[in-house]
């Protein structure tokens, strides 16, 4: 007997019709296209039985994926009437995907209530993709105006495309994921790559909303390769995330929270620590906008922002930890501090130590990053010569490093023309 298909939920939105339609195309004869995202699998899924009467698993239905890294992601997602196969029996979870699979995929993944439209490309006009488009279109995952040349949905898509539908997913499923998105627009994104220029400014956004809720992590460097194509397999554990974010609270997400507060005040400080401002307080966001006088007048500097990496056991925590911290360091508890600042040098005495005691207050100080790790994520320190780096006179720009103590600590830094940063902590 053949098993009935069960809508779960809303996050189960399936097509059901489109069941009847293939079948009667099948008995036709029609040719279906084999390089779609197997319309026939779609078919199988609602009608295909084992000998104990249940619905075929991923396993069964596809002879390419067992003992792959996402085999429990690909039959979760088959499970999930998400994804299908190949009239070959297989699943192909290294082919690259296109922007029509992605399309049509992404369709069946939302719960966004679906919106009347029209197809706004012309080399769209009977693609078998066509009404999933229309639909993303219509829901606000694609904007029309990104393809003014049409769309291609036979394509490679890139993993900024595959990104920013899912992101524009999320701010069309509740306005918190849009006060995320407004917050993030001058975000330190947690990858090199923001080191490297490979990342617009006007990414930036888009990729914090999808690297803060978890639902793409990045490759082991922390890299999110936006400009690279993505694969069936990648697509189908990456859609499932998404399925649990959309229409969630953006606020219960603490490294997209971490991401939010440097937006808007250049420092993770109060996200990822017991830190808080003092009454009256500024931000480093607004000492950015003036200069810091050393008090032994050595230079003068500009206070950019300010990461907070949380040691605990000797375990560094937040999301901003793959980006900053090597793997070996001090045990114990404390917070590591990652400064970027821009600095001119009063004198021809390039000392460390008399440049870190101008400032006079224990937040910042005159040290590098580790050489070896600053140089692996592109970022620029101290060299072992400062003198190559500073000179009296030349603004140059550069992280340190410095830490905060775990607990009742208090520190300050002052802008004559701007005002006073002043935080402290309680131990929790």
């Amino acid at each position: 007997m053949k098993k009935k298909m069960r809508l779960a939920d809303s996050k189960s939105k399936r097509n059901v019709l489109i069941v009847g339609l293939l079948t009667t195309a099948l008995l036709a004869g029609t040719l279906l296209t084999t390089g779609t995202v197997g319309l026939m699998s779609t078919v199988d899924a609602a009608t295909s039985t084992n000998g104990a009467g249940t619905t075929a698993s991923a396993l069964t239905k596809f002879k390419d994926i067992k003992g792959h890294w996402a085999q429990a992601t690909i039959v979760k997602a088959y499970d999930k009437n998400l994804i299908s196969g190949y009239q070959d029996g297989t699943f192909r979870p290294n082919a690259k995907i296109t922007r029509g699979e992605y399309a049509t995929l992404l369709s069946r993944a939302t719960s966004l209530e679906k919106v009347q439209g029209e197809n706004p490309f012309a080399d769209l006009k009977g693609h078998w993709s066509e009404s999933a488009v229309t639909q993303l279109v219509g829901q606000g995952f694609i904007n029309a105006n990104d393809y003014p040349k049409g769309f291609n949905p036979n394509a490679e898509l890139t993993r900024y495309e595959m990104m920013k539908w899912i992101a524009n997913g999320l701010i069309k499923s509740g306005t918190s994921f849009k006060d995320a998105f407004d917050d993030s627009k001058n975000t330190l994104l947690p990858t090199p790559e923001v080191n490297r220029g490979t990342i617009r400014a006007e990414q930036i956004p888009y990729l914090a909303l999808v690297r803060g809720t978890g639902i793409v992590g990045g490759f082991e460097d922390g890299s999110l390769k936006p400009a690279d194509p993505t694969t069936r397999a990648e697509v189908s554990a990456i859609l499932l995330r998404y399925m649990d974010v959309e229409g969630t609270d953006a606020g219960k997400y603490s490294d997209l929270n971490e991401m939010r507060e440097v937006g808007t005040t250049g420092t993770n400080l109060t996200t990822i620590s017991n830190y808080f401002y003092t009454k009256n307080s500024v931000t480093v966001s607004d000492l950015s906008k003036g200069d810091i006088k050393l008090s032994n007048n050595s230079g003068v500097l500009t206070f950019h922002r300010f990461i907070v990496v949380k040691v605990q056991n000797g375990k560094p925590q937040g999301i901003y930890t793959k980006l900053f911290v090597e793997p070996k360091i001090s045990s114990g508890d404390y917070y590591l501090t990652f400064a970027d600042l821009s600095f001119t040098s009063n004198t021809d005495n390039t000392d460390l130590i008399t440049y870190s005691s101008g400032l006079n207050n224990g937040l910042l100080k005159f040290r590098r990053l580790d050489l070896d790790y600053a140089k692996k994520n592109g970022f620029t320190t101290i060299p072992n010569s400062p003198k190559e780096l500073i000179t009296k006179g030349k603004k140059v720009r550069f992280w340190t490093r410095s830490s905060l103590d775990f607990k009742n600590g208090t520190y300050h830094i002052t802008s004559e023309n701007i005002g006073e940063m002043k935080i402290q902590n309680m131990y929790y």
